[in-house]
């Protein structure tokens, strides 16, 4: 017998690490080959981690979690257990938001049909711009990485959870 635990959101943020790493190895070498597509994985890498941690940590820290709820009651409830009040119009809160709805865009896309009368490829290019497409930067992403990795120190700190708490591990039982 073994206890196994198994938590999505390390590997989530391991991905998002991974890109990050490779979004900077990039630049560093002068190559754009493909940056907005790193960029798009990365943070959509740090969107699901945050959905991970906070169904981590609600089930470890908040009485009667339930993880099919809302993701917004969810966040919410969470940061309350933490005691901090979630409000997605302010500081970490709004980013973290934003990260959020990027996913949602993302992960539910539906299709986008109309007619456009352009003259010039930018105006075209401007046409065709998506919701997140502003937010495919190097500096975006490093700056979101921070904010992911910030909050999920406080809620670590704040509802006392040690990392050693939060690895994927295994424990072998008895015979």
């Amino acid at each position: 017998m073994a206890r196994v635990r198994v938590y999505p959101h390390n590997d989530l943020m391991n991905l998002a690490h991974y890109q990050r790493e490779t979004i900077r190895n990039k630049l560093a070498a002068g190559e754009e080959d493909a940056l907005a597509l790193d960029c798009l994985s990365c943070l959509v890498s740090l969107a699901f981690s945050v959905e991970a941690l906070v169904n981590f940590v609600g089930s470890k820290r908040v009485k009667g979690w339930k993880e099919r709820k809302p993701y917004y009651d969810k966040i919410s409830q969470v940061c309350s257990t933490a005691g901090k009040e979630f409000d997605k119009s302010v500081g970490i809160y709004k980013s973290l938001w934003k990260l959020k709805e990027l996913r949602d865009s993302i992960a539910h896309g539906k299709p986008i049909e109309f007619t456009a009368d352009v003259k010039t490829r930018d105006e075209l290019r401007a046409q065709m711009q998506c919701s997140w497409d502003s937010s495919l930067t190097p500096e975006h992403v490093e700056t979101t990485y921070e904010i992911v990795k910030n909050f999920e120190r406080m809620l670590f700190k704040n509802c006392n959870i040690t990392i050693g708490e939060t690895v994927t591990s295994a424990v072998m039982a008895g015979k």
